[in-house]
């Protein structure tokens, strides 16, 4: 999911609208949020190949620093999904409505049914949705609770 949503950050969004995302600091804060966490994940990766064992303090990174970067990186690429929609993407047939469902996977379906009609549309009764960052939060927290328990009993 993480993978996908990227591939579509950077081939639906930042490719075919650049000035959407040229001068912004969503965009810039969107970059952040994934090279920090592409350093810390893989530093330990390579950390625990070659060694066999990884650092207190890395561990602490790997599995805790997903609480701000997470939510910070899937607000902003929602917020950058957000701007194509209602901008660029308008005079284009079918790709506005494309880019509405794609926020879908991002934001619960009642909560974008308020978007939709805030933007002039017909209802939208959308109830539930897929919602891929609840999906994916949900899933680094179990991964935390699993490996820092498992810490925690190694160390006492």
């Amino acid at each position: 999911m993480q993978v996908a949503s990227r591939i579509l950050l950077i081939w639906g969004i930042v490719y075919p609208f650049p000035n959407t995302v040229a001068f912004s600091p969503v965009y810039s804060s969107m970059l952040i949020a994934w090279s920090v966490t592409e350093v810390i994940r893989y530093s330990y990766f390579a950390i625990n190949l070659s060694t066999g064992s990884v650092p207190a303090i890395w561990m602490w990174l790997r599995y805790n620093t997903f609480f701000i970067l997470y939510p910070l990186g899937i607000s902003s690429e929602c917020w950058l999904v957000w701007l194509a929609a209602t901008g660029p993407a308008k005079q284009y047939t079918g790709v506005r409505e494309a880019l509405f469902a794609i926020l879908l996977i991002y934001i619960p379906g009642k909560w974008f049914s308020y978007l939709w009609k805030d933007l002039g549309e017909k209802e939208a009764d959308i109830e539930t949705s897929t919602l891929g960052s609840y999906i994916l939060f949900t899933h680094m927290m179990a991964q935390r609770r699993k490996i820092m328990r498992g810490t925690h009993a190694k160390t006492n």
